[in-house]
């Protein structure tokens, strides 16, 4: 998760960019509704159709409920049925993902935007099972910026950021992290932290348009 600093405000940005003049929003590979990083903004969604498609989703989240199940690699939506897809932390989770990326497309409407994050250089995260469920979801991949671009090379504009750069993963890596997530030393990584393309990072985002 994002919680402060210049990686939350590069989400952010490109979270507002991908939504201006949205009015069909698709949220899959989710677990609920607005989870993870997009629960600050569910107002920016407002007056929107924004649908949370999950895989086999659980019905625990009350009204944060996903709206539909969907395989990502197989949705059941008709061709260009949305203008904005957003994708967070799923691509590594997904057995095909060259497939998943090509449904991914298949939705989006000419003109619409993608948001797309996917951990990079982070240890295992899955649940160790077989199934994509958000019960027993496995983690089989990690991609670099030059991998997703090319995943996603159809896409007539298309950026890959890193989100972090090389001394915030050192600091993951040493555990230091989660003990030291204050203001003060965010903006002191953001100050001295130097990410670009092809350095180490602990996430990556994509954005782009069809």
């Amino acid at each position: 998760m994002l919680s402060r600093g210049r990686p939350l405000q590069t989400f952010e940005s490109a979270l507002r960019e991908v939504l201006d003049g949205a009015t069909d929003v698709l949220d899959v590979g989710t677990s609920q509704r607005f989870a993870k990083e997009l629960r600050p903004y569910e107002g920016w969604f407002a007056g929107k159709r924004y649908v949370a498609a999950g895989y086999e989703p659980s019905d625990r989240y009350g009204r944060y409920n996903c709206d539909c199940h969907q395989d990502i690699e197989a949705m059941t939506f008709a061709d260009a049925n949305f203008d904005a897809v957003i994708c967070l932390e799923v691509l590594e989770h997904v057995r095909h993902p060259e497939r998943a990326a090509v449904e991914i497309l298949r939705v989006l409407r000419p003109g619409g935007r993608l948001l797309l994050t996917t951990p990079f250089l982070t240890s295992y995260h899955g649940k160790g099972g077989g199934s994509q469920s958000h019960d027993r979801y496995p983690d089989y991949w990690r991609f670099t910026h030059e991998g997703l671009g090319a995943l996603f090379g159809a896409l007539t504009e298309c950026r890959v950021v890193p989100l972090g750069g090389p001394l915030e993963v050192r600091c993951a890596f040493l555990g230091l992290l989660p003990r030291f997530d204050t203001a003060f030393v965010r903006a002191l990584l953001d100050r001295v932290d130097r990410p670009a393309p092809g350095r180490a990072t602990l996430r990556h985002l994509l954005i782009g348009r069809r």
